[in-house]
């Protein structure tokens, strides 16, 4: 029996939710890697997740380390229920961070603290009310670049998350956004709206942020990957020499999600399976590469679908 190595991708802020973690309480991997990721950060996670106030779950100094720490656990899992090599490890954003505790390029500890002090930073670069991120669905990549260019005036706008064929996000000063708004749906965009994140997330204004992160990864253990792990703003495979300048040049640089899963095609990868809360990786996925099999594994019983898909 042919068993397949699939790619696994690791989702990024934005794929958390209240209750998230409820399926897993009888997974003993799982709930220990929680309860380890809780010990690290100084914070109850179950609690945060079942019971936490909606607002406090999508601040973005604890959703990224929850999403680390819960992207971990899955994996952790999947690995148990199918101790495969995956072929791939890739994350979006904040992903990258989970994908390289996969490749055993980094602990748990230390990503988790990274993620924090990345979050604080990313939230400190940028004053409120000042910046924003924005969607916008329906144009290709071009025409977005152009906008961009146009409505910046004398602010900042740029692409920033290359996501899906007809699906960019743009991030910048509010004014521009506004202008980018009218101006992209007189373009044919089919809907351009306002993401709830505090900041201009991957653009040029990150790097106060950027310096800071630089900074607390000069304390970091890094070693070489163990998968092969595709930095998502270079396109390069990571090696223990590039994984600290990656993570810094990320938070300044586009997330090029849709090259990245088009990479993994071109190497011949035929099935993805996404670690990580929720399934917005695995829709972007089967839009970006139709031809790939791609499957999630947020919850215990698509985790076991996965494992029959692959065998």
């Amino acid at each position: 029996m042919v068993r397949i190595a699939p790619a696994c991708v690791f989702p990024g802020q934005g794929s958390q939710s209240v209750g998230m973690f409820s399926a897993w309480r009888g997974e003993r991997v799982f709930v220990d890697t929680i309860d380890e990721a809780s010990d690290v950060l100084g914070l109850d996670l179950w609690h945060l997740t079942q019971h936490g106030d909606p607002a406090e779950l999508a601040r973005t100094v604890n959703t990224q380390p929850l999403m680390v720490a819960a992207s971990v656990a899955i994996f952790r899992a999947w690995q148990v229920r199918r101790p495969i090599p995956a072929s791939w490890a890739i994350g979006h954003s904040v992903g990258e961070i989970s994908a390289l505790v996969a490749a055993g390029a980094l602990t748990l500890a230390d990503a988790l603290r990274i993620a924090r002090q990345r979050a604080q930073a990313m939230t400190d670069a940028v004053a409120p009310g000042i910046a924003g991120m924005a969607a916008v669905i329906g144009l290709d990549d071009p025409t977005v670049q152009r906008l961009c260019t146009a409505c910046a005036g004398d602010g900042v706008l740029e692409p920033v998350n290359y996501n899906a064929p007809g699906q960019v996000v743009v991030a910048g000063h509010v004014e521009g956004i506004e202008r980018l708004k009218a101006a992209a749906r007189d373009a044919g965009a089919k809907m351009v709206f306002v993401l709830p994140v505090s900041g201009p997330f991957h653009s040029s204004l990150m790097r106060p942020a950027a310096d800071v992160l630089a900074r607390c990864l000069e304390a970091i253990a890094v070693v070489a990957p163990s998968l092969s792990v595709l930095h998502g703003n270079s396109l390069e495979v990571a090696t223990v020499h590039s994984i600290k300048p990656a993570l810094v040049a990320q938070l300044t640089a586009p997330v090029r999600w849709t090259a990245m899963v088009r990479h993994l095609e071109a190497d011949g990868v035929t099935h993805i399976v996404e670690a990580g809360p929720g399934e917005v990786l695995t829709n972007l996925c089967r839009r970006i590469a139709p031809g790939v099999c791609a499957l999630p594994l947020h919850l215990p019983e698509g985790m076991d679908t996965a494992v029959l898909a692959l065998s």
